[in-house]
C-alpha cells in the first residue's frame, strides 16, 4: 500500500509534465505480423502470421518531423493451395521477409502530456529469402517496397520512452505508368501494385541520443511580442 501510495503521485507528476525529444532515436521492436493471403484464378497463396524483430534509427528534424531509417525481419512458412475441399497444397515451405525502410515520420504535441502520437510512410525494399530444400531452385527476390504507421511514443524522460505502433508493409509486384497529351494539356501519371499487405502490431523501446531539442510552447492565449516603435530624430 504504501509503495502504491509513493507511485501513484510520481504518475501524476509524469502525465502533466511534457519531454522533450532528443535529435537521435533509437528504437528497438518486437511484435506479431498476421496472415496474409493472395486469390489467384484456380489456387491461393498464404503467407502464415508470426513474430518480427527489428528496429529503427530516427533523426528529429524538429519536435513534429523526423526522418527513419527502419529494419523489420520475419521468419515465417508460406504456401500456394488448391480451392475445394481439402485445399490440397501445391508448394511452399520456410520463408524469410526483411524490410530496409526509408521515411518520414510526423508527430503531434499533446499540451501537458507526455503521449506524442505519430504517423509515418516509407519507401524501400523486402527481401524474400525461401528456405533452403533440395528440391527446387528458389533463390531470393528483392522488391520495391512500401509502407505506412501509426502510433504513439510515451516518454518517461527525453531519453527513454515506450513507443506502440500499428504497421502496414508490403513489397509491390510491378508498375506502371503513361503518358498523354490532347487540347487540354500534356499529363503522366505511375503506379505500382502488390498482393503482398502485412499488417502487424509492435511495441519499442526508446533511446535518446544526441542533444536534447528544445522545447516548442504553444497555448491558445500566447501573443508574439510587438517591437518597440522606432524614434526618429531630425
Amino acid at each position: 500500500m504504501r509503495k502504491i501510495l509513493i507511485l501513484l503521485p510520481l504518475a501524476v507528476l509524469l502525465a502533466m509534465h511534457s519531454f522533450a525529444q532528443t535529435q537521435v532515436e533509437l528504437i528497438p521492436t518486437a511484435g506479431y505480423t498476421f496472415a496474409s493471403r493472395t486469390d489467384f484464378y484456380d489456387t491461393y497463396g498464404r503467407i502464415n502470421g508470426g513474430l518480427n524483430f527489428g528496429g529503427s534509427l530516427k533523426f528529429n528534424l524538429n519536435r513534429s518531423f523526423g526522418l527513419e531509417l527502419l529494419y523489420s525481419r520475419m521468419n515465417t512458412q508460406s504456401g500456394l493451395y488448391q480451392y475445394g475441399y481439402g485445399g490440397d497444397k501445391v508448394a511452399g515451405g520456410d520463408l524469410t521477409l526483411d524490410y530496409f525502410m526509408l521515411g518520414g515520420v510526423e508527430s503531434f504535441n499533446i499540451p501537458n502530456s507526455t503521449v506524442r502520437p505519430f504517423i509515418g510512410a516509407f519507401l524501400g525494399a523486402a527481401v524474400l529469402t525461401p528456405g533452403a530444400d533440395p528440391s527446387n531452385n528458389y533463390s531470393n527476390d528483392t522488391k520495391f517496397a512500401m509502407g505506412v504507421q501509426l502510433g504513439t511514443n510515451v516518454y518517461v524522460s527525453p531519453r527513454v520512452g515506450l513507443q506502440l505502433k500499428a504497421q502496414l508493409l508490403s513489397p509491390v509486384d510491378g508498375a506502371g505508368g503513361g503518358f498523354y497529351f490532347s487540347n487540354y494539356g500534356v499529363g503522366s501519371n505511375i503506379n505500382g501494385y502488390s498482393s503482398i499487405y502485412q499488417f502487424s502490431l509492435s511495441a519499442g523501446l526508446i533511446i535518446g541520443l544526441g542533444q536534447v531539442l528544445p522545447e516548442q510552447v504553444y497555448h491558445r492565449n500566447y501573443r508574439p511580442a510587438r517591437p518597440r516603435p522606432y524614434r526618429y530624430y531630425y
